[in-house]
């Protein structure tokens, strides 16, 4: 199977929708981060749900009163693929008002299904989070005993396809490990060796993903959607969204760790 071919086009947003914005993504995927956690959805559910969705607006000009139409029918077919027992159509009728009725939910999974070509096993950022993570508790051992829990990278994760296209998913999995080393200990190098030969990434190649997940950590950026950094301030995911880290990265974290 290519794996191309199950990728969101680049700045699909911008290429094929004429209805829809970013800012009205990023208030649909909110939304459904308080779904999930509503109906204790495995967070593979969340995962396939945005990726189904940034899949189907890469080639397909959606109306704007269809977008939330669109959330709950990607969240029906992903709760079906992973979750034991999935809630009802009836149950996201529900959720969007009963804005729509269900045959109309039922007919766009059909739609939904049919340009995914039934594909709907997608990796997503946290299949690639946790190959990274392997390598980086080996390599900085208890130092990041905190840090490298599930939470921190759901809840970055998330903040991530709200913000910016998962259609390098590798890359911000490496980028959030670096930042990750960088919160709990700010003056050392926040990449090693192992990593980059892992990763195949030198630090250069991870400043811009790093940069902007900073300022998620930070508040800087999608500030008025709140929905997954709540749910991590509570105490089962270890208070993580309230951990934050130094206002400025130094210039040389970026250098190659062979060369630093």
């Amino acid at each position: 199977m290519d794996e191309a071919k199950r990728r969101p086009l680049p700045d699909y947003i911008e290429m094929a929708q004429k209805d829809v914005s970013p800012n009205m993504k990023a208030i649909l995927v909110d939304w459904l981060v308080e779904v999930a956690e509503e109906y204790e959805l495995h967070s593979d559910t969340l995962h396939l749900s945005i990726s189904y969705i940034d899949r189907f607006l890469s080639t397909n000009d959606l109306n704007r009163w269809k977008l939330q139409l669109l959330g709950v029918s990607s969240m029906l077919i992903a709760s079906k693929y992973e979750e034991i027992n999935h809630p009802p159509v009836d149950e996201f009728c529900y959720l969007t008002n009963n804005a729509y009725t269900k045959k109309e939910v039922v007919k766009m999974e059909a739609d939904i299904l049919k340009h995914l070509k039934f594909e709907v096993g997608d990796p997503t950022i946290m299949t690639f989070l946790g190959k990274v993570t392997v390598v980086a508790q080996e390599d900085y051992q208890a130092q990041l005993s905190l840090l490298f829990s599930p939470a921190y990278f759901k809840m970055f994760s998330i903040r991530i396809y709200i913000l910016i296209l998962p259609n390098k998913d590798f890359l911000v999995a490496a980028s959030v490990v670096f930042l990750s080393w960088f919160t709990i200990q700010p003056k050392l190098h926040p990449w090693s060796s192992t990593l980059q030969d892992f990763s195949s990434y030198i630090p250069a190649n991870l400043k811009e993903c790093v940069l902007i997940i900073h300022d998620l950590q930070l508040s800087k950026r999608g500030g008025s959607l709140v929905a997954s950094r709540n749910k991590y301030k509570q105490d089962e995911f270890k208070c993580v969204s309230t951990l934050s880290s130094p206002q400025e990265i130094t210039n040389s974290f970026f250098k190659d760790v062979k060369d630093s």
